[in-house]
């Protein structure tokens, strides 16, 4: 993103939080906290069901990224090890070595291997990079355009009857 526009994003943002806040103070306090974790902003406004599926949510992209970062670290030292086996039996071979095709054709295979493994892993590591921004940025949005929560019912929670034919159900619509 250039700078123009992550100044355009920045300038939206704020004028979206200064719209829609019904007091800024809390409005920015509700968002800082929820730049720290996904989720915390919500909670200190009451809105606890969204507060733990932000905080989830950031929680497990978060774990699913160092762990996807750690496997492709691993699979590109596999890789690279591979690598400086089979360029060393170039060296051999030039100083008069003798050096089995099996063990060059097995080096290959592993090392082509480790590499697809890699490619693999740098696809999942993209996944949670781009599950944590989008929580991050879900999240932000929510909590600006978030009133608190005062505890007071505007409107009574949606309930209806539905009519059997071996009695009736009452059903109850929560929000959050």
């Amino acid at each position: 993103m250039t700078r123009g526009k992550t100044m355009r994003a920045t300038a939206a943002i704020t004028a979206v939080f200064f719209l829609s806040a019904a007091s800024p103070a809390l409005a920015a306090n509700s968002v800082l906290l929820s730049t720290l974790l996904p989720g915390l902003g919500q909670a200190q406004e009451g809105h606890y069901g969204r507060a733990t599926v932000f905080a989830s949510a950031a929680i497990v992209s978060w774990v699913g990224l160092f762990a996807s970062q750690i496997n492709y670290s691993r699979s590109v030292e596999k890789y690279e090890d591979e690598k400086r086996t089979y360029l060393a039996y170039q060296t051999q071979i030039d100083n008069g070595h003798v050096v089995s095709i099996e063990d060059v054709d097995a080096t290959r295979t592993a090392m082509t291997e480790a590499f697809d493994q890699a490619d693999e892993e740098v696809v999942w590591r993209n996944v949670f990079l781009g599950a944590v921004v989008a929580t991050y940025t879900l999240n932000l949005i929510d909590v600006i355009r978030s009133k608190p929560d005062t505890g007071e019912m505007k409107e009574p929670p949606a309930v209806s009857l539905e009519v059997e034919r071996e009695g009736f159900r009452l059903v109850r619509t929560i929000r959050f």
